[in-house]
């Protein structure tokens, strides 16, 4: 039934760009989030995919970051300044959320840099893209060290901002412009909304039972 497939030694053998695409890939489409993060005059903005939501109460996410090579500006900052903005982003943007991936020298705002404009809001700690659909500010509370040298981070929502183009209603967030989503390392979309079904409960069986 499959195409291709792969086993552990196979994927080992891959080169190292052909592997990390796949394994980037298969783990499935997700938002395309800009991290702003640094201080006054030094704000460093990158793109990243690896973002969970890991828990309500009190309100957390997660970010993913790659083995620290000592040029890693979004986590050292994060760690440093102790907060980072998560800043989705829509359709049009999609160029040049791209290009804040490449790795720039330190100092270099990517976002102004590539033409992007910014508002430093009141109460936030980041200058916020004026194209952004929403942001989300993080405050650094723990991190964990993976066997492969990638580092897990958990950080304590501080603040949510909701662009004109979303509205909460029914205690669930809807879209007027849809975020950018990432598949892998290249490849962007925009999610389709196909159904908003009630919080599921358990059906009784025919018999009652």
């Amino acid at each position: 039934m499959w195409k291709e497939s792969f086993s552990a030694v196979a994927l080992d053998g891959l080169q190292r760009r052909e592997r990390t695409g796949l394994m980037n890939a298969i783990s499935g489409i997700r938002t395309a989030f800009l991290a702003i993060s640094g201080t006054e005059g030094n704000w460093n903005a990158g793109v990243f995919t690896n973002v969970t939501h890991v828990g309500a109460n009190p309100a957390c996410m997660s970010i993913l970051f790659r083995p620290d090579n000592g040029n890693r500006h979004s986590y050292t900052n994060y760690r440093t300044n102790k907060r980072i903005t998560l800043v989705a982003l829509p359709e049009a943007e999609t160029q040049r959320l791209h290009d804040c991936s490449a790795s720039y020298d330190e100092g270099i705002f990517e976002w102004e840099h590539l033409g992007g404009r910014c508002e430093q809001l009141t109460d936030w700690t980041h200058p916020i893209p004026t194209a952004a659909l929403w942001a989300v500010e993080l405050e650094f509370d723990e991190h964990f060290k993976l066997k492969n040298d990638c580092i897990y981070t958990v950080g304590r929502v501080q603040k949510v901002g909701l662009g004109k183009a979303l509205h909460r209603k029914d205690g669930t967030l809807h879209f007027d412009a849809p975020p950018l989503l990432a598949l892998g390392l290249q490849h962007y979309f925009i999610p389709e909304s196909v159904a908003h079904l009630p919080f599921p409960e358990v059906k009784p069986t025919k018999n009652g039972d």
